[in-house]
């Protein structure tokens, strides 16, 4: 089963100066979502392409929550760039793992508190390819 999510996102895109909505990945299950994770290794991740004249919107400020049921930690958060710790931890974060906890269908948290290691997008392709 595949644990990841993603939601709709309305971002500006500078090339048809047009707000449209692109699906954004909030939770990624490592082993489910192979290509996704490539792509945060290659840099890619953040660009999406634009609906309306398919150029890509680059770099959409998103958190991401990667799942990785088999590594230790089994969770790594990267935060959105724009937003302060307080936020990442009190809205975001807390969203992200009870949404997660919600698919995995679980109620027994300790794993997630001893498995969580919050990160910066730019440590990420590191640490993945270090796991893949």
């Amino acid at each position: 089963m595949d644990y990841s999510y993603s939601r709709p996102t309305e971002v500006h895109c500078p090339h048809c100066n047009q707000m449209v909505t692109v699906d954004v990945w909030l939770i990624l299950d490592q082993g489910s979502q192979p290509d996704s994770i490539h792509s945060i290794i290659e840099g890619s991740f953040q660009t999406h392409p634009c609906p309306n004249c398919s150029k890509s919107i680059q770099k959409v400020d998103q958190p991401i929550l990667i799942y990785q049921s088999k590594l230790h930690p089994s969770l790594l958060f990267a935060p959105a760039l724009k937003t302060t710790l307080k936020e990442d931890q009190t809205h975001t974060l807390q969203q992200l793992v009870q949404h997660l906890m919600d698919t995995l269908d679980t109620s027994d948290d300790d794993w997630i508190m001893e498995g969580l290691k919050r990160v910066r997008w730019k440590q990420l392709p590191i640490i993945l390819s270090k796991a893949t």
